[in-house]
């Protein structure tokens, strides 16, 4: 159970909310407040679920390449489990 959970969390543009999201970063659930990366995350930013990653938002990247190797577990996705 020591698994550590991730969010999806937005950063927006100078235009906020209604302006759109700018990037998506990943923060840890026991820090939703700061990408991976370091950004600081507005506390009403929207939030996905961590699958979204990868579905064509345009995420950070920094955060991207830290969260992939927190989860190596992804990478193997597609090996055909049973």
């Amino acid at each position: 159970m020591g698994d550590m959970a991730h969010l999806l969390r937005a950063e927006y543009g100078p235009g906020g909310p209604a302006g759109g999201v700018a990037r998506w970063h990943v923060v840890r659930d026991t820090d939703p407040s700061h990408g991976m990366c370091g950004a600081e995350i507005a506390s009403d930013a929207e939030s996905k679920p961590e699958e979204a990653w990868g579905t064509g938002l345009h995420g950070c990247q920094q955060c991207g390449s830290l969260y992939l190797h927190e989860v190596p577990f992804l990478r193997n996705d597609h090996a055909g489990r049973t």
